[in-house]
């Protein structure tokens, strides 16, 4: 009786280098990695050995206890600017042909130099998240210095146009890559997960309001700030507002809250009488997302992303009009909004199982010689 030889898994470099816990504009993208990984882990099952490069400060959040993931700690503490220049000019692609990996995976969005100069071997996925530093460089020039703003938009670009197969995190962002950069091949739309967290206690023993914004520009807090105003002049009892992610406690009726554990930002979610998120422009858009997980009604920019994510169950509403804002507001609070059963629905699929699957399938079709999508 013959025996069945079955194949060698493959190997995927698993890139966490630059990643660090904490805050800031990157724990997105940090919570997105270290919420992948498991999944990852768990839908490929022995078919993939995953080979994870990572710095000691985040070690912790990527050393899984699983047969199929090895976990190399390259760094002592958060890599610098020497380091991560270092990284991306020849030590990424050299890791990669040391671990012989055959995929290298980049859930940052960025591409490293050098890897088709020093592992031509290795298939290359990048997840985009979006194109928010492109649309800096058109509409805030210098917002974060004329240099940086020119090197991250370079290294942007280069990624978007030079990995094997591109992950986009929604169409939205799809749309933008091929408007901004012109690729239309090879891009696939993978949406992310989103944590199932139990939620802690409220934030405010009564009704409030919630609101997610920062100083970015991006981020629109002063059209946040300018509807809850509206709303508190139109309103006889208004409710407060609590905000997560800028310090704007000098203005009526705001509470301010930073530096929140998981669950007690899903009690925000969750207790709010609704979420009010309205971003000039997103990738994705996890807040209202992760709102309407717990059935909390949301209020939301009219942005490509924001209509796709929210699949109908939320008020979108148009940018720089806080008088529209403020009645949806009103309306929303006195109950128009689809109920709770619908607004979770609307969400429900958003899974980081499902979206390891269709990052495997990138994967598996770059390893046979296909195209990514």
């Amino acid at each position: 009786m013959n025996s069945v030889v079955q194949p060698a898994p493959m190997r995927v470099l698993f890139d966490a280098f630059e990643l660090a816990p904490g805050t800031g504009k990157s724990m997105g993208i940090y919570n997105y990695a270290r919420h992948l990984l498991p999944a990852l882990t768990e839908v490929a099952g022995p078919s993939i050995q995953f080979v994870v490069a990572c710095n000691s400060a985040c070690a912790a959040d990527f050393r899984l206890a699983a047969p199929t993931v090895s976990t190399r700690i390259l760094h002592h503490g958060v890599p610098g600017k020497f380091a991560r220049q270092v990284w991306w000019r020849g030590r990424a692609a050299l890791e990669a042909a040391k671990a012989r990996a055959e995929i290298y995976f980049s859930p940052k969005g960025f591409l490293p130099y050098a890897m088709g100069l020093l592992a031509p071997r290795v298939r290359t996925v990048v997840v985009v998240h979006d194109l928010i530093p492109l649309w800096y460089r058109a509409h805030h020039p210098g917002h974060f210095g004329l240099l940086e703003e020119h090197v991250v938009a370079r290294a942007l670009i280069d990624s978007v146009r030079g990995a094997h197969g591109l992950i986009a995190i929604s169409q939205a962002t799809a749309d933008d890559i091929k408007t901004r950069v012109g690729r239309r091949e090879g891009v696939c739309v993978v949406p992310n997960g989103i944590p199932t967290t139990p939620p802690g206690e409220p934030p405010l023993p009564g009704p409030y309001i919630m609101a997610v914004t920062s100083r970015l520009p991006h981020k629109n807090a002063t059209g946040v700030l300018q509807a809850y105003q509206r709303y508190r002049e139109r309103t006889p009892h208004p409710l407060p507002m609590v905000v997560c992610g800028l310090d704007a406690s000098s203005v009526a009726g705001v509470h301010c809250v930073s530096r929140l554990t998981d669950a007690q930002l899903h009690g925000c979610y969750a207790h709010a009488s609704l979420l009010l998120f309205l971003p000039r422009i997103e990738g994705f858009g996890f807040p209202p997302v992760e709102a309407m997980a717990h059935g909390t009604p949301v209020i939301c920019s009219d942005i490509p992303a924001l209509r796709e994510v929210t699949r109908g169950a939320a008020t979108l509403v148009p940018l720089d009009d806080p008088d529209r804002t403020a009645s949806a507001m009103t309306a929303v609070l006195a109950g128009s909004h689809p109920d709770a059963a619908e607004i979770t629905g609307a969400v429900a699929d958003f899974t980081w199982q499902k979206c390891a699957a269709g990052i495997i399938d990138v994967f598996t079709r770059l390893h046979a010689g296909a195209p990514g999508c």
